[in-house]
């Protein structure tokens, strides 16, 4: 029997003409073509109590000039921020989040120019309000900014200061509802999953109970005295992870 020797460049190329085969076989993240599969998504939902409020007030004064409804906006700003003060409320946790100043216009059968506005928005958070005395403190600072003639409160979130277990438990679930979901799909195809192929972080929620926007002044102080003291309950809120799974059926 004659054997025939093959030049080292050839023998390369032989290999290299292998390796390709091999992976042809092979689909898109090394699946085999023939492989089974199946990709579901998880949703994972948490409830927890929030203990951070963020509030953000508006500000605004219209006057003929723009120097002047600055400097009334100015005092109401410092009105504001002495009420947060007072209540503890630290300088870290208050931020100005827009200074504008543009002019005021009126529309009737034409634009008529009615003088100058400037505003400034401020964004405030109390935190552990899940707190009795804290809770309260919500309550009272709500009370002590409507009394400033001109405020907007716009919008009232909630939060969680320290919510990384409450996202690892929001993953945890949402693995378990893909690997549910996909348990029931393969079963129906009298199949069975293997192994996981791949994992997809589709992002992530967390809902705030109460998102409101007013777009004139909240209340006057005559109805504050009428209704009593603001009540702000603050449910609960989800936080949601969202998943997608692809598993290697059998």
């Amino acid at each position: 029997m004659k054997f025939h020797s093959i030049e080292p460049k050839h023998f390369w190329a032989l290999i290299l003409m292998s390796t390709v085969s091999l992976l042809s076989s092979c689909g898109k993240d090394n699946i085999p073509q023939n492989q089974s599969t199946i990709s579901v998504f998880g949703t994972g939902t948490v409830l927890v109590q929030p203990d951070v409020i963020q509030m953000s007030i508006t500000l605004s004064n219209v006057a003929q000039t723009t120097r002047t409804a600055q400097e009334t906006v100015s005092r109401m700003v410092k009105q504001a921020m002495s009420i947060l003060k007072d209540e503890d409320i630290e300088d870290k946790n208050i931020a100005t989040a827009s200074l504008t100043f543009r002019s005021e216009y009126e529309y009737t059968n034409r634009r008529i120019l009615v003088g100058q506005r400037a505003e400034q928005k401020l964004v405030f958070s109390i935190e552990n309000i899940n707190e009795d005395n804290e809770n309260e403190k919500v309550s009272r600072i709500i009370d002590q900014l409507i009394g400033i003639n001109g405020i907007e409160l716009n919008q009232v979130n909630f939060s969680v200061k320290n919510n990384t277990e409450y996202f690892f438990k929001s993953r945890e679930l949402a693995f378990q509802k893909a690997v549910e979901k996909a348990n029931q799909y393969a079963e129906l195809s009298n199949l069975t999953i293997s192994r996981v192929l791949s994992v997809s972080d589709e992002g992530f929620q967390q809902n705030s109970p109460i998102s409101n926007k007013f777009t004139n002044q909240l209340a006057s102080v005559e109805m504050a005295r009428d209704a009593g003291s603001t009540i702000v309950p603050t449910g609960e809120l989800e936080i949601t992870t969202n998943i997608l799974v692809t598993f290697a059926l059998q």
